[in-house]
């Protein structure tokens, strides 16, 4: 007889408090600093706020002059006061916002290789430094799920740009697990036109699974606000239903922090049955808290309506249980397999005391961002 879910709490709280006891013995030198230098970095907002900026506009761009413009913007962040930055860094940061402009061919390399020096556990190039990072990783025994930084693409041009960079990780000998998101790989979606959007969003991303299918990589379908929930659950669902990708295993990103998750993880799992009896594969759904709740909240305040996700953290924590517990169900793991994507101890203790309880372990896979808690 199954644990109830009163007594599985008990004990992943205990077994959460023995991991963290474990972690902080094992904790090397160097996975404190980085541990450290990030929880200064997220703790800060200006911090925050110049990463996000810097990645994005002074790293990403391939025109110098316009990663050198947008260095110089980023002076007024650089010299804010904080922890996020030591002196020395502080002070080469606000020099090189100084002199970008007038010298963009020396600053922004140089910023960038500084970049690097901070943030590489968390942001890699797509170059040489990827394959030897992958190699790495999978030395040590860890499965790396590929996402291209960005999201929505404003223009057609922009996002074939994006598919094509997909498509070529998903070519990649070294590479079998991708991240691709709806928005970004194709521009201008409408939220009145469910319909035309999955269209268009079909005629870009089936050619990457199919692709998928030729080299036996993982294609997981990602989502970004609470406007592109329907739209991806019903572009996965029409994949999951094509007789061409019948027998490749596909995964999806379900948001906790969204009311409507639990009723999406049973469509998907009717669905995903239907496929299984069929003779289709197993599919995966990929459960996060959500990253975008301050966007959504600005998002409704400017529009005058209530807000799509949950408004307090206890709200999203508890539906995070209720989906895993709804999840996690001999029923349903034949056809449906779970990734518990959470740097949060106890959700993870919980996940698998359920799962081993109810004997569902191997329909278990747990996720973290690499970097982010390294010990």
């Amino acid at each position: 007889m199954s644990l109830s879910l009163t007594q599985l709490t008990d004990d992943a709280a205990s077994l959460a408090r023995t991991w963290m006891a474990a972690t902080a013995a094992g904790q090397t030198a160097a996975e404190r600093r980085t541990t450290h230098r990030l929880a200064q970095l997220v703790s800060d907002p200006a911090g925050l706020e110049f990463a996000v900026r810097f990645v994005d506009r002074v790293a990403r761009p391939d025109d110098l002059q316009v990663a050198a413009h947008e260095l110089a913007e980023l002076r007024s962040v650089a010299s804010a006061p904080g922890a996020f930055l030591n002196p020395v860094d502080r002070l080469l940061v606000t020099a090189g916002t100084v002199a970008a402009p007038l010298l963009p061919r020396v600053v922004v390399p140089a910023a960038r290789t500084r970049l690097r020096q901070l943030v590489g556990h968390l942001v890699v190039d797509d170059g040489p430094r990827l394959a030897k990072h992958i190699a790495k990783a999978t030395a040590d025994g860890f499965r790396l799920n590929i996402n291209l930084l960005g999201e929505a693409v404003l223009g057609q041009q922009e996002a074939g740009h994006r598919a094509e960079r997909i498509l070529a990780l998903i070519a990649r000998p070294d590479i079998s697990y991708v991240s691709v998101k709806t928005s970004a790989v194709v521009s201008q979606l409408s939220t009145w036109d469910t319909a035309d959007s999955v269209e268009r969003v079909l005629e870009t991303v089936r050619p990457l699974y199919l692709a998928a299918k030729e080299r036996g990589t993982f294609i997981n379908l990602d989502m970004e606000e609470y406007h592109d929930l329907d739209l991806t659950v019903a572009v996965f669902l029409r994949l999951m239903a094509d007789p061409e990708l019948l027998g490749l295993e596909m995964g999806i990103v379900l948001q906790a922090y969204l009311p409507d998750s639990g009723a999406a993880l049973d469509v998907l799992t009717e669905a995903a049955a239907a496929r299984r009896a069929a003779g289709g594969a197993r599919v995966k759904v990929r459960l996060v808290k959500g990253a975008n709740l301050a966007m959504e909240r600005v998002d409704a305040e400017l529009h005058g309506w209530a807000q799509a996700p949950y408004g307090s953290k206890p709200d999203v924590d508890a539906n995070y249980v209720r989906v895993l517990d709804r999840a996690l169900d001999p029923t349903r793991t034949d056809a449906v397999r779970i990734g518990v994507a959470s740097h949060n101890l106890f959700d993870v203790a919980l996940a698998h005391l359920m799962a081993s309880d109810r004997g569902v372990g191997e329909a278990l896979d747990v996720e973290m961002l690499q970097g982010m808690a390294p010990a």
